[in-house]
């Protein structure tokens, strides 16, 4: 195992650490509360389950809408753009679509 996966490994277990350590937190503090998120988190999670693709669905559209309104074809043209003609915009363009899309989203849909 060389340095940097141990570095990874370590960062891992340590996130994962104060994860447990904050939940173990949380349920002593005020256990009602938590036994409250336990009986509502199946809900939680079947309306991400709905909603997730149906974003992502209609985030790649738009996505796609704009870089092709800007003139590129593909992922591949955004790179040979970004590398070859060492122009960070595309790709710039192609995040704020992105996070565009996503908040445009998440103020629309309300579950």
């Amino acid at each position: 195992m060389n340095k940097n996966s141990r570095e990874i490994w370590v960062i891992v277990a340590a996130l994962a650490a104060f994860v447990i350590l904050g939940q173990l937190a949380s349920y002593f503090l005020a256990p009602a509360s938590w036994a409250a998120f336990l009986q509502r988190l199946p809900i939680i999670l079947s309306m991400i389950a709905f909603w997730v693709p149906i974003i992502t669905l209609l985030t790649t559209l738009i996505v796609w809408a704009v870089l092709r309104f800007l003139g590129f074809e593909s992922l591949q043209a955004i790179r040979n753009e970004m590398v070859e003609q060492n122009n960070p915009a595309p790709a710039i363009l192609f995040i704020g679509a992105v996070i565009a899309a996503v908040l445009l989203f998440s103020i629309v849909i309300r579950p």
